[in-house]
């Protein structure tokens, strides 16, 4: 059986071939030390797995024959709307809400953020991660990580908005339902007033509680995303 997955963006068909290259290649050669002959396994992040042969090892790519493929229907339709934090909190939230099931990231930059976009090598990284956690996880599908405008210019939507809320009228979170799910998440400072209003008024969304005491934007992300997938 297959001991080692690895990422390929391409779309699977079974005998053809396919390469890998980049750090991909350099695990599979360098870390892994694979040889002709064996066989491994291959996701694309669109619900695909394949196991193939490994036909030829070059001085830059890894020839594959593909053998088998497979697919699986991705999860519930969850997405994590994220404030931007700090980029290490950041690491961790892709890295555990991947692992979790989150099906999209919405990343915006708060009124609190400190940060309001991120460098070419930060946006590698953050893709690095998903495909990391991804493979780790056993999940097929590969979540997109999407750059959305301040929260105070989203507009109305049907699916259904959950965000947390520290204010003491706010009521206990609970089970969610089935439907899509967009699970919204302040930067460490928390929401502003402005926005806590934009989603009250304009985005009709519901505020509230995770947790008894007050969580880091990190800890309310994974808290909510472990909440919604007990159902």
């Amino acid at each position: 059986m297959p001991v080692e997955r690895f990422f390929s963006d391409t779309s699977f068909s079974e005998g053809n071939h396919c390469a890998l290259e980049s750090g991909e290649f350099h695990h599979l050669s360098h870390v892994v030390r694979c040889r002709v002959g064996e066989k491994i396994e291959l996701v694309n992040g669109r619900n695909a797995l394949a196991e193939a042969t490994i036909v030829a090892i070059e001085k830059k790519k890894a020839i594959l024959k593909i053998d088998t493929v497979m697919t699986r229907p991705p999860g519930r339709h969850i997405i994590l709307a994220q404030a931007i934090p700090r980029f290490n909190r950041l690491e961790f939230i892709l890295e555990k809400g991947t692992e979790l099931g989150a099906s999209a990231f919405w990343l915006f930059p708060g009124a609190e953020s400190e940060k309001s976009d991120f460098s070419p090598n930060q946006k590698e990284r953050m893709g690095l991660l998903t495909i990391s956690a991804m493979k780790q996880c056993g999940r097929l599908d590969l979540p997109p990580i999407l750059l959305k405008p301040p929260l105070t210019e989203w507009q109305s939507t049907e699916t259904a908005i959950f965000y947390g809320d520290t204010r003491p009228e706010a009521p206990s979170v609970t089970l969610f339902s089935k439907a899509p799910l967009i699970l919204l998440v302040g930067p460490e400072r928390g929401l502003s007033s402005r926005e806590i209003h934009h989603l009250d008024t304009i985005l009709k969304a519901q505020g509230v509680h995770l947790n008894p005491n007050i969580l880091r934007t990190d800890t309310a992300a994974i808290a909510f995303l472990a909440i919604a997938n007990a159902e």
